[in-house]
């Protein structure tokens, strides 16, 4: 391993990010470009134009334009895991919920629209390869109508706005509001969540670094920098950014629950069981950040704290069937079967897509033949 060039990084200078440049991570690449990302190619921005300025669209407001036009252009357009501009989300008809959420900017951009986002609290989206699992998060596109004047004597409070989701999920609830600098942050965020995937690690790391330009806090894009770390060796590195990433970021329970994995695997148990004091204080309103951590703790054989987890999403929000069908899971594996029955009878009754409940009537079935031929 290389002898390392230390530099200081530092997103203010008033809090310095602490980052190692190693000879392993290479040069600063090339990086898209702000107005890459949003960029549409002249004949997309064309065609774009001519609907725009049809006649039969001269009434409509501009803001339900972009959205028409959103509406007709993406028919057939399939889910991909992989983050793309806007020009290559329209042309290949296909990508997640951030692409559209560019391209719905581009074409705003394109119309004079302003446009706003919005974080979701939904379940989870995992990707997978080897023993790395990496989650993304669920963003929608704000359209605010053009030219609205409040009359004398009257203010909005509330802005008419067309709300842009194109992969829903039923009972979804808005977290936060996002900054466009926050949301361009979660495009190399992304992109260097997909290069850990791909075990690009040189790639993933410079990605990282340009996502924390952009929002200088995002724990996301910590937590993938000290995973490139201790993938690439640099342990202590990865553990500096663990501890700095939960005294700096606002969103904190990914990077205390992979610091407390970090910590148990190098066998440092007592510190680990302090971490997860920390975890079990936190107030984090989100139940699908504490199904996510549960997940993570039911992959590593952890059924008492995936349990806890579990049971700590069905108390935020007991109206979902993602936290019964954990708990289902968990008891089944400790040998508490009938409560594994009523666990995934109460996911059964609470799920509302055919795919979910199709799943639950199975386990269900399954469980019944177990019982009935190995216990009873």
């Amino acid at each position: 391993m290389s002898v390392p060039k230390v530099e200081q990084v530092t997103v203010e200078e008033k809090q310095p990010l602490p980052i190692v440049m190693y000879a392993e991570f290479g040069q600063p690449p090339a990086m898209q470009t702000e107005q890459e990302i949003f960029r549409l190619t002249d004949e997309q921005t064309r065609h774009f134009t001519r609907y725009l300025e049809h006649i039969a669209n001269h009434e409509i407001p501009r803001h339900q334009l972009v959205s028409n036009y959103l509406q007709k252009i993406i028919s057939g357009f399939n889910y991909h895991s992989d983050t793309y501009t806007a020009s290559t989300a329209a042309d290949k008809k296909q990508g997640n919920c951030l692409s559209l959420a560019i391209l719905t900017s581009a074409l705003a951009r394109v119309a004079d629209i302003e446009v706003g986002y919005e974080l979701m609290q939904t379940p989870p989206v995992y990707q997978k390869k080897g023993n790395t699992i990496l989650t993304s998060q669920h963003v929608r596109s704000l359209l605010y109508k053009p030219d609205v004047v409040s009359e004398a004597g009257f203010v909005f409070l509330v802005r008419p706005v067309i709300k842009i989701d194109y992969f829903p999920s039923r009972g979804a609830m808005v977290k936060r509001k996002v900054e466009e600098s926050e949301f361009i942050s979660m495009f190399y965020q992304n992109r260097a969540a997909e290069a850990i995937i791909a075990a690009q690690f040189e790639s993933a790391f410079w990605l990282a670094l340009e996502s924390l330009k952009y929002s200088e806090n995002n724990a996301h894009a910590i937590n993938m920098l000290a995973l490139v770390y201790d993938k690439s060796g640099f342990h202590e590195d990865a553990e500096n950014l663990y501890r700095y990433g939960i005294e700096h970021s606002v969103e904190k329970l990914e990077l205390l629950s992979n610091y407390y994995n970090y910590l148990k695997r190098f066998e440092r148990f007592a510190e680990a069981d302090q971490i997860k004091e920390k975890i079990a204080e936190i107030n984090e309103p989100n139940p699908f950040d504490w199904l996510d951590i549960a997940e993570q703790s039911f992959r590593k054989g952890e059924l008492d704290t995936a349990l806890k987890y579990y049971d700590k999403a069905i108390e935020l929000a007991p109206y979902l069937h993602h936290g019964y069908f954990g708990r289902g899971k968990v008891e089944f594996l400790k040998g508490n079967t009938w409560r594994a029955k009523k666990a995934y009878e109460k996911a059964l009754e609470l799920a509302f897509d055919d795919e979910a409940q199709v799943l639950y009537r199975a386990k269900l079935k399954a469980l019944a033949y177990y019982t009935n031929h190995y216990i009873n």
